[in-house]
């Protein structure tokens, strides 16, 4: 590692190296962009235990859809996070605003999202559940087991209010006279030495660290999750009263982030060789996703399936189906599954469908609709005039369509229908029942 005073100079050099390539241009602003947004989101939640892959990090932010089997918090918190980014970029654009603690707690209420309860320990060590609340200082104390078994003292709750207040008004007061690598270190560091809050402190206190980064126009510092050890141990060294270590530590991944950013003013290639690493794997998931059907294993994924594509399918064939009434005297519906029929009113089979999914779970097998028309009304003594059906039948891969004798199809439980694809299905099933209605009103005529 280099000494702090090299590291002040070739952070320096490539600060008027970096100068001289600006403004970037849009393309090159904008790629840049989203490597420092994806990277600072992946590594900061991946450093405090989410399990989210870059890939699907990728695909939750830049194209707002999920994949993997994660708790929803974890993508909850990893779009809070997003938004938190944008927060501190937005703040940071204000030169006369000072930091409040206002926005501290904002951060971390933006972060966590929503209270939620978690394991912890009592002072004497007994394992308690505490509840989370976003946004407010701890009201028990926070302190941790080192793996050596000793008792790491952060702030006690009694203590954190002034002591918060005490870091935000040393920040404003050396914010202009302090250089921003050691003013955004020693805010990061002294915020995590007070651990103000039950959780998220970590991703707050490099937050924090990055908002005075860019508030001096310069790049974001990513801590990468592979480097949690050294990151640990120079904020372990920071505690022994070695404070140049960690600041040291923090201006070698400015430096990183500086070669990058003049890498993208000059127009050059910015991916590293785990970039590669990283489109790899995420292609190998694709290849074993296309391989690997989801399975019909729980009843939340046929109930997903209804909510998602086939209800909206279904609504659109009773809309279509009663536009024929004014022909008719009346339509009967006729619901079944698992070869045992059930009459019930149209309007409530999603209820029906619902209960049924949910009381015999996976056990279901077929869903059929049938309907009939009866009464023409320019004829009445001609009784039955049309019966069709739709019919749904799931296997342990697959589920399937079939609404006609000659139209059947199949798809995998993650497939969802689009507008297209409902509005073909409609017209191949209402296009029999126009076309035996026209026969029926040109018999009547004549």
């Amino acid at each position: 590692m280099n000494s702090l005073n090299t590291i002040f100079k070739q952070i320096d050099d490539q600060i008027v190296e970096l100068t001289g390539l600006l403004p970037l241009k849009s393309e090159d602003q904008s790629r840049l962009n989203k490597k420092f947004r994806l990277e600072f989101n992946y590594n900061s939640n991946h450093l405090e235990g989410n399990t989210l892959t870059y890939g699907e990090t990728e695909l939750l932010l830049i194209f707002d859809k999920t994949k993997g089997d994660h708790e929803k918090r974890e993508y909850d918190e990893m779009s809070g996070h997003d938004v938190a980014l944008k927060m501190i970029e937005e703040e940071a654009k204000d030169a006369e605003r000072p930091l409040t603690e206002q926005f501290i707690r904002l951060l971390n209420e933006q972060i966590l999202i929503r209270p939620f309860w978690k394991n912890a320990m009592t002072p004497d060590g007994q394992q308690t559940r505490k509840k989370i609340l976003p946004g407010q200082y701890k009201t028990s104390p926070n302190s941790v087991v080192l793996q050596n078994g000793e008792i790491f003292e952060y702030s006690s709750p009694a203590d954190t209010p002034l002591k918060m207040q005490e870091l935000v008004q040393w920040y404003n007061e050396n914010s202009i006279t302090e250089h921003p690598l050691l003013l955004a270190s020693l805010l990061h560091y002294r915020f995590v030495r007070i651990h103000p809050f039950d959780d998220g402190n970590g991703r707050v206190s490099r937050l924090l660290m990055n908002y005075v980064l860019l508030k001096n126009h310069l790049p974001m510092v990513v801590i990468k999750s592979d480097e949690k050890k050294a990151y640990l141990n120079a904020l372990n060294k920071a505690d022994t009263g070695d404070t140049e270590a960690f600041v040291e530590y923090i201006g070698e991944q400015l430096l990183w982030s500086l070669d990058l950013t003049i890498k993208a003013a000059r127009g050059e290639d910015i991916e590293e060789p785990d970039d590669l690493d990283k489109k790899i794997a995420v292609l190998s998931r694709k290849v074993k996703a296309d391989n690997k059907d989801i399975k019909k294993n729980s009843p939340e994924i046929l109930i997903q399936l209804f909510q998602d594509s086939l209800y909206p399918l279904i609504d659109k064939i009773r809309f279509n189906i009663e536009k024929f009434l004014e022909f008719y005297e009346s339509v009967s519906w006729q619901f079944g599954s698992n070869n045992s029929n059930d009459n019930t009113d149209f309007r409530l089979l999603k209820q029906h469908i619902h209960q049924l999914l949910m009381l015999k779970k996976t056990t279901i097998q077929n869903i059929k609709i049938q309907y009939s028309f009866k009464g023409f009304k320019a004829d009445v003594t001609s009784g039955f005039v049309y019966y069709g059906y739709f019919e749904l039948w799931f296997e342990e891969y697959r589920y399937y369509i079939k609404w006609a004798p000659q139209f059947e199809k199949s798809y995998p439980y993650d497939y969802r229908f689009n507008e297209k694809e409902i509005d073909y299905i409609i017209h191949q099933l209402i296009k029999p029942l126009y076309e035996d209605t026209e026969r029926k009103v040109e018999q009547v005529r004549k």
